[in-house]
């Protein structure tokens, strides 16, 4: 069972360029030396007729080439992998996450680089596993050149090929980018509703008791609208705007609440002006007060701080609540969906360089949820 929860995360970092993969250190090389037999494989069966028509003298020649073209694939493939984990330890964290994202033709090039040197170099190791294997033989010798020559050729073609199908690649991304989009507005759209009448009817409630607090409500409402309406506009804002947005939210909530919620914003000026795919830190802020601390009889607090750290922008949301283990987070259908939808978001917009964490707060007893993303700021 372990075995089969680890190959399907195994196999997704196979094709990207990362530190450390996921999975047990022996999955990468099987994974490889899978491939190069089902390429081996499917070779030899687009050459079984011509095959079957060679004639020799030596009975063994056969068994040699079979076996010879067995072995120079999986050398090949070894080498490669040798090639791209040599790359990896030698690029920085960041560089890995620049070329691994699939909307980069960057990481196309690259890949497309990687697979010229690892099968020429492979082409070379594997004449030398041949050399020892069969010593003297026809899979040996000149026709390590012949091989470099013969790939070479098709570099042309080959070349092609990489692209329609990294042109392929492209096009899914976006339309996958596209459909995590619409499911984050479409998800939106389902709570806002609820939002909307609740707030409605606790400021009619209040003015008719407490007009201060009415007009202080329905003041924080329409600042809420306002920014909300402007983030929904464009998949990218500002970090600036989320908080903006995020900051109205939390005051219309301290009214409604009470003493049972406080909460503390606190960014720094480069944090403010990162770029930012749009809504994603306020459904964390949803999550940490609905499954934290609405459920706290005695409420609680939310802590938002965001800093630039070594070229990374780092966003924590911590509160104080009930913590992961609460009944409440796992008796709600759908309580996970907004982190997920946030960790797709996440993974088609950066690939393998961003990340969403959540863990229980060590200093403040309750949830913390830590995003950690590439930054770039407005000009």
């Amino acid at each position: 069972m372990h075995i089969t929860t680890s190959i399907k995360p195994a196999w997704h970092a196979f094709w990207t360029l990362r530190k450390h993969h996921p999975g047990p250190w022996w999955m990468r090389p099987a994974i490889a030396s899978g491939l190069a037999t089902l390429a081996w494989a499917s070779l030899g069966l687009l050459g079984l007729t011509d095959m079957l028509t060679i004639e020799t003298r030596d009975p063994d020649f056969m068994r040699r080439l079979v076996i010879g073209v067995f072995l120079l694939f999986q050398s090949i493939a070894w080498t490669m992998l040798a090639l791209v984990r040599v790359v990896e330890w030698l690029l920085s964290a960041e560089r890995l996450a620049a070329l691994s994202p699939v909307r980069d033709w960057r990481a196309a090039v690259a890949v497309g680089a990687m697979l010229v040197v690892g099968i020429m170099a492979g082409n070379l190791v594997g004449s030398g596993v041949l050399a020892m294997v069969y010593p003297g033989s026809e899979l040996s010798g000149a026709s390590v050149l012949r091989r470099q020559i013969r790939f070479l050729q098709f570099l042309p073609f080959l070349a092609v090929v990489h692209g329609i199908f990294w042109r392929l690649r492209l096009q899914r991304h976006a339309l996958q980018a596209q459909a995590a989009e619409a499911q984050l507005r479409l998800l939106h759209g389902q709570i806002e509703p609820h939002f909307l009448f609740n707030t409605l009817a606790t400021i009619e409630s209040l003015l008719a008791y407490d007009p201060a607090r009415g007009r202080e409500m329905l003041e924080a409402f329409s600042d809420h609208l306002r920014s909300s309406l402007s983030q929904l506009r464009g998949p990218e804002a500002t970090l600036d705007a989320e908080l903006a947005m995020v900051t109205t939210y939390l005051r219309l909530l301290h009214i409604r609440m009470g003493q049972r919620l406080a909460f503390t914003v606190d960014a720094s000026i480069d944090a403010r002006a990162a770029c930012m795919p749009s809504l994603l830190l306020q459904p964390l802020v949803e999550n940490a007060i609905r499954h934290g601390l609405e459920p706290k009889v005695g409420g609680g607090s939310v802590r938002i701080d965001a800093r630039v750290e070594q070229g990374r922008l780092v966003i924590n949301v911590v509160d104080d609540g009930l913590g992961l283990a609460a009944p409440s987070r796992h008796a709600r259908t759908g309580a996970g969906m907004a982190l997920e939808n946030i960790r797709a978001r996440l993974h088609h917009r950066y690939g393998e360089g961003a990340t969403l964490a959540l863990e229980a707060s060590a200093d403040s007893g309750g949830t913390r949820a830590t995003l950690d993303l590439p930054y770039h700021s407005t000009p």
